[in-house]
């Protein structure tokens, strides 16, 4: 089995949207659907000195959100496996924050065919 693994670095997001707690969980909802992933237990949304942190384990990937509103910035992180579609999860996220900057990532995630073994060992 394999995994799609999407991450985001956005930017030129306003404040408010990275600190509404309700606001948050709708949206890792909303991605969550729309990736068709299922959540597996409600989103979690903490808001504290050093950000907001986000997430919401779903059967079979998660999404989750790693914020720091005072600059706008917003990490964010989505896989999936079984006919799953993080990608559009992603596309959800980006559209309702209106980020402004977008950086993305996708990584095919699997059984690992190799060892690797740190050097020297």
């Amino acid at each position: 089995m394999t995994f799609e693994h999407v991450f985001a670095d956005l930017g030129g997001i306003p404040e408010p949207r990275l600190t509404d707690a309700q606001g948050l969980a709708g949206l890792l909802l909303a991605a969550a659907n729309a990736a068709g992933l299922g959540p597996a237990n409600p989103p979690i949304v903490k808001l504290g000195p050093r950000g907001v942190s986000a997430v919401l384990v779903c059967h079979g990937g998660h999404v989750a959100l790693h914020g720091l509103p005072e600059v706008g910035l917003c990490f964010a992180d989505l896989a999936g496996g079984s006919g799953a579609l993080p990608r559009r999860g992603l596309e959800v996220i980006i559209k309702r924050f209106g980020a402004r900057e977008v950086r993305t990532d996708t990584r095919r995630r699997g059984p690992v065919t190799q060892a690797i073994h740190p050097e020297g060992s």
